[in-house]
């Protein structure tokens, strides 16, 4: 298939580009510039379109022209997983491309209400707009905390305890909310975008739906225990408080409105991890035995 990649320069972008690519599909990029990609990609792709802003129409219209299938991996500000998401879902229409992945690689939204927790209300808001409105059915992938952010990963540091966060890359240390024996599930970059792959150009990809799949499970004190045995060493481990306490906190929080939501979401986002209420059922890895899911172990040794 033809695929394109909007979104192609950030690290979901790379991953399901250097996949695609190895299965033989033709890769076409759209970004802002291609100075970013590596080298490996940059020879191999069809061609790449360069946009000025996410609501460049003329350069929406050129990436999706003679494309079989689209995947969205633009990154998490509700602006681009709205506006900038629907814009590009329109160029689709126009072009009759029916194959098309909605950014996400999320936890479940599906369980909350509208401005339960608004870092997600973005990609509610994109579902409910194109299924009004659409005959186009976009697929969705469900599949927890990415790897690399929670571990703060290259700099990717929105999820250090500095940022309401978990885990301390500099210190080595854990701040945990609950008991710590909670489970989360975990999903890396790589193997993010080749799942992205792996479902638009999968048989009724035209057809959209849900689609759940996850690297692998694990609570906090097994994090800590992998780490320590993989890496040696001591993992800090500080508890923060009960999940009751983490309630009375977000809702506390929650009273600096909307528009300072990055200020304190991450407590509504925790409080939703460490309740277990949008962990991922009916995992269908098995849907995609070319896609060998990355253990927690492996991810430790490989890029911690």
């Amino acid at each position: 298939m033809k695929i394109l990649i909007a979104g192609i320069t950030g690290n979901i972008g790379q991953h399901a580009a250097s996949y695609a690519l190895s299965k033989n599909h033709v890769v076409r990029g759209l970004g802002r510039s291609p100075s970013k990609l590596a080298e490996s990609i940059s020879l191999a792709l069809e061609s790449f379109v360069t946009s000025s802003s996410y609501y460049d129409i003329a350069a929406l219209d050129r990436a999706v022209a003679g494309v079989d299938a689209i995947i969205c991996a633009y990154g998490g500000m509700p602006e681009l997983h709205l506006d900038a998401q629907l814009l590009l879902f329109r160029a689709a229409e126009r072009a009759g491309v029916r194959r098309f992945l909605a950014a996400g690689w999320n936890y479940d939204w599906r369980v909350l209400q509208l401005g339960e927790e608004p870092i997600y209300d973005a990609a509610m808001m994109f579902h409910q707009q194109v299924a009004l409105t659409s005959e186009i059915k976009p697929c969705h992938i469900f599949s927890g905390m990415l790897a690399e952010v929670f571990f703060g990963v290259e700099g990717q540091d929105g999820f250090t305890p500095e940022h309401g966060g978990v885990w301390d890359p500099v210190g080595k240390k854990m701040e945990v909310w609950g008991s710590g024996e909670e489970e989360w599930c975990f999903t890396t970059e790589e193997d993010a975008g080749k799942w992205g792959v792996e479902v638009v150009t999968a048989a009724g990809a035209e057809e959209g739906g849900f689609v759940s799949v996850c690297s692998w499970r694990a609570s906090m004190r097994e994090i800590k225990e992998c780490y320590e045995k993989v890496r040696g060493g001591t993992v800090g481990w500080r508890v923060l408080g009960d999940l009751e306490q983490l309630r009375e906190l977000a809702s506390e929080e929650r009273k600096l409105g909307l528009r300072r939501f990055w200020e304190w979401h991450r407590h509504v986002f925790m409080e939703k991890c460490v309740s277990g209420v949008w962990n991922l059922e009916d995992v269908a890895n098995e849907r995609f035995p070319d896609v060998r899911a990355t253990s927690m172990e492996e991810f430790i040794r490989q890029a911690l």
